[in-house]
């Protein structure tokens, strides 16, 4: 019975899977939680953290193409499954051809640009660019499963069967958090950090690909949808984009604060982010607006959901950031001085909250309605005014920590609203069309 509530079979309700999904996902942020408390406890900030975060950083570039192909591949395997089932076997099956080839692609193109991504930490140090390079190899089979992972993850989510795919992702969390505590633990080594997320994420993937094994096959075919999704591609990966070079940027300019400061940041956009991790509000949104064309009215739904959930966690966290720093990770080897760091992080990272809940689902919006051009160029300006701002407040105004949060803040707020107006305009048109 319990086995039967927390993983049914079959396809599922948004408004049922919402409560299952979001106790895998609480469980998973909890193990995240865990690891990240291990590695405060266990190992503290020096400059081998900032290192291992800036090679995750970098990463995320290459990261991209696998959340692209994660959303892309829904809407239009959503569409497929209402065709008939042979349909939506035969897009399943070109879709893990186009995962294959990026995956295989992607792996040497990051090998052979690392001389080129190692500049973008310009603070660093030699000792410093010396631990990057050895967490960013050490992860190169985390980037290379990821592909897989979400690939299996859009087909499972595109049937409805969220609680499978976010089963996958606890799975991810909790070996991750196992290999990084046990590994510290044994070892003290800084070498465990890379690979406890590699070695978690091929568990997490062989265990998607077991559930999704019906549509483990390859299938080979060029038509105007195929047209039509190469061409979604293009304009998503500016899109997609936009979270993880926010991330590198804020990284980059960090690398000016000296050590602890990347690492400060990551671990305070984490607190100010978790919201957003367990609920993933996002992943469901797309399959709902999927089905609804991009409806403003639901993707309004989503909007006032998200500003509900967001404003009372931004207050707390704005206010009272020490208390949850203190009493989350202000044990073992994390210092006095990383509490104060981490705390200044989470207060002006959490402004940013609702903000990061509303791009979220707003850029899916443009995708399900196949409106990519605006938004595209939305992206860019939003990754430009990002650099602008972290230059403004962290070189000129030396605001240190709290300018790289605010530079975030000025961005997301610049994104959603661009991105709604868009939205409004084209929602306002179909209306009066109909």
């Amino acid at each position: 019975m319990f086995k039967s509530l927390l993983f049914p079979k079959g396809a599922e309700t948004i408004r049922g899977a919402l409560l299952r999904t979001s106790f895998l996902n609480l469980l998973a942020r909890l193990f995240g939680y865990l690891r990240q408390l291990s590695i405060a406890i266990l190992f503290g900030f020096n400059y081998h953290t900032d290192a291992f975060f800036m090679a995750l950083s970098i990463m995320g570039i290459f990261l991209i193409f696998v959340d692209v192909f994660d959303s892309l591949g829904i809407p239009n395997l959503v569409s497929a499954k209402q065709k008939g089932e042979e349909d939506f076997k035969k897009l399943a099956g070109l879709l893990l051809s186009f995962t294959t080839l990026l995956a295989v692609a992607l792996i040497a193109l990051s090998i052979l640009l690392y001389p080129f991504l190692s500049r973008i930490p310009v603070g660093f140090d030699e000792k410093a660019l010396e631990s990057l390079k050895v967490s960013y190899f050490l992860l190169l089979p985390y980037l290379f499963s990821n592909f897989f992972f979400h690939h299996f993850g859009a087909i499972l989510r595109s049937l409805r069967r969220f609680t499978a795919y976010f089963g996958g992702e606890l799975m991810f969390s909790l070996f991750a958090f196992f290999f990084t505590a046990l590994g510290l633990w044994l070892y003290g080594s800084h070498l465990v950090l890379p690979i406890a997320l590699s070695l978690a994420n091929i568990i997490a993937t062989i265990y998607m690909l077991i559930v999704g094994k019906a549509f483990l096959h390859y299938s080979f075919f060029f038509d105007q949808r195929v047209k039509q999704i190469l061409k979604q591609f293009l304009y998503l990966l500016a899109l997609y984009g936009v979270f993880h070079l926010f991330i590198l940027v804020d990284r980059a300019f960090a690398s000016l604060l000296g050590e602890k400061g990347i690492s400060a940041l990551t671990y305070g956009s984490m607190l100010a982010f978790a919201l957003r991790g367990v609920l993933k509000i996002e992943h469901m949104a797309i399959t709902a607006l999927s089905e609804s064309k991009a409806n403003i009215k639901v993707l309004n739904k989503f909007a006032k959901f998200s500003l509900l959930v967001s404003l009372p966690a931004t207050l707390f966290l704005f206010f009272f950031p020490e208390i949850p720093v203190a009493l989350l990770f202000g044990h073992g080897k994390f210092q006095l001085k990383d509490i104060h760091l981490t705390a200044e992080a989470t207060r002006f990272y959490s402004l940013s909250l609702f903000f990061v809940f509303f791009w979220a689902i707003l850029y899916r919006a443009f995708q399900v309605m196949n409106y990519l051009m605006p938004v595209f160029f939305i992206a860019l300006i939003g990754i430009i005014i990002n650099g602008i701002a972290n230059y403004i407040f962290v070189v000129l105004y030396k605001l240190g920590v709290a300018g790289i949060c605010l530079g975030t803040l000025v961005a997301y707020i610049v994104l959603s609203s661009l991105s709604y107006f868009f939205l409004y305009l084209r929602s306002k048109k179909n209306y009066n069309i109909e």
